[in-house]
């Protein structure tokens, strides 16, 4: 992807051009800013992750479906797996989880 460079000269500047100063000061510092991003752009498409793929974008659930469908059970087992951890954490830290939790284990388990 290449960013498009604006005119900096006043005979690149279409003709009655109001103020072409002002526009060439613009210019300059817009070449300036599409110059940074192009940067950007290029260290990210140069980058390990220079593509992203269908699955990538998906909600993990979605993704967990998509891979056992095109035959990576073991790609969707692992992902099951980690999302399955980040969220048993996440309970963890869940006052009212862990009380509802510790309730449940105090009802359950106790022959009365």
């Amino acid at each position: 992807m290449n960013l498009d460079k604006l005119p900096v000269t006043v005979e690149d500047l279409t003709p009655n051009t109001h103020n072409p100063e002002y526009i060439i000061a613009l210019n300059v510092r817009m070449n300036e800013q599409a110059e940074r991003l192009q940067t950007l752009f290029d260290e990210i498409a140069a980058g390990p992750s220079a593509t992203i793929g269908y699955a990538d974008i998906m909600h993990w659930r979605a993704r967990l479906d998509y891979l056992r469908s095109v035959g990576q059970a073991k790609r969707a087992a692992a992902l099951e797996k980690a999302e399955a951890l980040k969220e048993a954490k996440k309970a963890d830290e869940d006052e009212e989880f862990m009380e509802g939790y510790k309730t449940f284990l105090e009802t359950e388990f106790n022959a009365s």
